[in-house]
């Protein structure tokens, strides 16, 4: 072998322009020198449980005595008729191209589209071989599994298409599937030959080959029980199946787009971080008062300077949460966000307030537990409910004054994005925050995935032509990927900074400082520091903070020392009234319990929502050479 190089393995550009048209390895290839020729095919398959296969096909190229060729060309078959339609095809997504050279021959790829074929072009345009050479070329086939419908599944494949122009020699393959093959067959000589070749079933199914001539395919086709496979529907597109498409554009011209989509591949993510980075420096911290205490606000007429950003502050134990901050709000104000456990620790919070009881409706071994919610008159001293509170209580009872929170199930996904809205709102109103930090949010990841889903269509409507534009630009990876990537990167920087632009304002910062502190409380609070006449009340008040902090276990357990030492005493705690349950079965450990349990019940209850051919080769007379999905064939160039 003489002139070429060795190149390191290669991702394939989609969609060269210049690849030769199918004369160059159809029919009219007849005319070709007849040494040119593979002096051995083998061909590995893995069948995978989702319809597709990984081929590998290890072939040695005969090259025509005393030419010089770039490369070989492998035409793989991707467009299939669809039973009799005549406005529907069958596609099998060709992906992970990559081709290696054992012998040390040039391995660049480019790819076009040839009629019902994808041409993968192997070899530099400025480098030549002659001789021999060996190529390792490996890709992907998408949904190329046929269920049959009789409880089996089939892989029916041509290791060589019968539009074959040159002869193939030792040619054998192996299938290898999600569970070994029942049957396996295998056929070859011209399109429609019954002629049977050597095929052995199993974990791996073995194949071998007579050799076969210009013209001349074989197909392999193994069955296998249909429960080893997932979905097998197959990928059905509308249009002609021998359509074609492709670009031209001069190497020169090539080039200078490569260098163009390189810079804009790498100079979009560099300079979306680098705005981002700046908004989230500025706009992104959290305010700050300067000079006073974590947790405090200014006094009237008092003028404190605000700041942004800045480390972290010490906050102080607190015994009590902030005033006038019910759990739900507290839960928003520390993580920005209005998860669904602050949504289920405000009805809990209102059962405490008096507005309505909380009963465990256990009904039978095999039916799960579910929770029995009555509206009850709070007391008279109890104060005005904010929205989102009034909104949550008369939905869950817009149907009567007692309801099973199952009854809930599939209808109240509205209201509790109603009631999300609404405690977005009540954060800002509070002055919390300037904007609702979910629409800060919701701004900057709508503009990422924009990003990221303009990439992607530039994936799938500039697959051919665009990639091909720079199929003899001569970069090792094609300029498409590099701009592409830029763009993607771009999308994900936007929407994972774009999170981190919600912020505080400094009366927000100073409330967090209370909810952490009170969080500290929670966390650390010791049995001999409550008294027993107040602690149903303590327990009962501040259990829905714990729930929104998630120390409603450990809350229960100091409540258990309290309980125990006033029994001691001879002492009696009181069980809340607001929640109607098995109190001498645990307590006030029983209580938190079963109030964590009834927030995951209701979580999973207000996000619930009302549910919305390939043919065989072992019937109908059998299989034939060509009758299988995709196939293979080539020459060089």
């Amino acid at each position: 072998m003489e002139s070429h190089t060795t190149a390191p393995q290669a991702t394939a550009p989609i969609g060269d322009p210049t690849a030769p048209p199918m004369a160059a390895w159809g029919p009219a290839t007849a005319v070709l020198p007849a040494e040119e020729q593979a002096d051995r095919l083998s061909t590995d398959f893995q069948v995978q449980s989702d319809g597709s296969v990984i081929v590998t096909e290890s072939i040695r190229w005969r090259f025509p005595d005393g030419e010089e060729r770039h490369g070989i060309l492998r035409n793989v078959k991707v467009r299939a008729g669809y039973r009799d339609s005549e406005t529907q095809y069958r596609y099998y997504e060709l992906t992970g191209v990559t081709v290696t050279s054992p012998s040390g021959a040039p391995t660049d790829i480019a790819i076009s589209d040839v009629g019902a074929y994808r041409q993968i072009r192997v070899g530099s345009p400025s480098l030549t071989v002659s001789g021999t050479a060996d190529y390792v070329v490996r890709f992907r086939l998408g949904r190329i599994v046929n269920d049959i419908g009789d409880g089996t599944a089939e892989f029916y494949y041509n290791v060589v298409d019968t539009s074959n122009g040159f002869p193939q020699r030792s040619v054998s393959a192996r299938v290898t599937g999600p569970a070994a093959a029942t049957r396996a067959a295998c056929f070859h000589g011209p399109l429609g030959s019954t002629t049977p070749c050597e095929a052995t079933p199993g974990a791996t199914s073995t194949f071998a080959v007579p050799d076969l001539e210009a013209e001349e395919g074989a197909s392999v086709l193994t069955s296998y029980p249909r429960d080893a496979f997932g979905d097998l529907t197959p990928d059905l597109r509308e249009g002609d199946v021998d359509a074609s498409s492709g670009a031209l554009v001069s190497p020169d011209a090539a080039r200078a787009l490569g260098w163009l989509a390189i810079g804009l591949g790498i100079l979009l993510p560099l300079l979306a971080g680098s705005l981002m980075g700046l908004l989230v420096w500025t706009r992104g911290r959290d305010e700050q008062y300067a000079g006073l205490t974590p947790g405090l606000t200014p006094g009237v007429g008092q003028v404190v300077p605000v700041v942004v950003g800045g480390p972290d502050p010490t906050v102080a134990v607190q015994f009590t949460p902030p005033a006038g901050v019910q759990p739900g709000m507290l839960g928003t104000i520390l993580d920005e966000q209005v998860n669904l456990v602050d949504v289920t620790a405000t009805l809990v919070d209102l059962a405490v307030r008096g507005h309505l009881q909380i009963a465990r409706d256990d009904q039978g071994f095999l039916r799960p537990d579910d929770w029995v919610l009555t509206r009850t008159a709070p007391p008279a001293t109890t104060g005005a409910l904010a929205p989102y509170e009034q909104v949550l209580l008369d939905s869950v009872f817009a149907t009567g004054e007692r309801v099973a929170l199952s009854q809930l199930k599939n209808h109240f996904k509205p209201t509790l994005d109603a009631v999300e809205r609404l405690m977005y709102e009540e954060v800002v109103q509070r002055g919390w925050f300037r904007r609702s930090p979910e629409r800060q949010r919701a701004g900057w990841v709508g503009l990422g995935s924009v990003l990221l889903a303009a990439g992607v269509l530039v994936v799938f409507l500039g697959w051919g032509p665009l990639s091909g534009l720079f199929a003899d630009a001569g970069f090792p990876l094609s300029p498409f990927w590099v701009l592409i990537g830029g763009v993607v990167v771009t999308g994900l920087l936007v929407r994972a900074l774009g999170r981190r632009m919600a912020a505080r304002t400094a009366p927000g910062s100073a409330v967090l400082a209370q909810a952490r502190g009170f969080e500290r409380y929670i966390a650390t609070a010791e049995a001999n520091q409550i008294r027993w006449e107040e602690a149903q009340d303590v327990f009962s008040r501040f259990l829905p903070y714990a729930i929104v902090f998630g120390l409603a276990d450990r809350w229960a357990t100091v409540f258990e020392e309290v309980a125990a030492a006033a029994a001691a005493a001879g002492h009696v705690v009181a069980s809340p009234t607001w929640y109607v349950g098995n109190w001498s079965a645990g307590g006030f450990s029983h209580v938190a319990s079963s109030m964590d349990s009834f927030s995951t019940v209701a979580a999973g209850t207000f996000v619930s929502t009302p549910g919305s051919s390939g043919s065989s080769g072992f019937s109908g007379g059998g299989g034939f050479s060509g009758g299988g999905g995709g196939g293979s064939s080539g020459g060089s160039w």
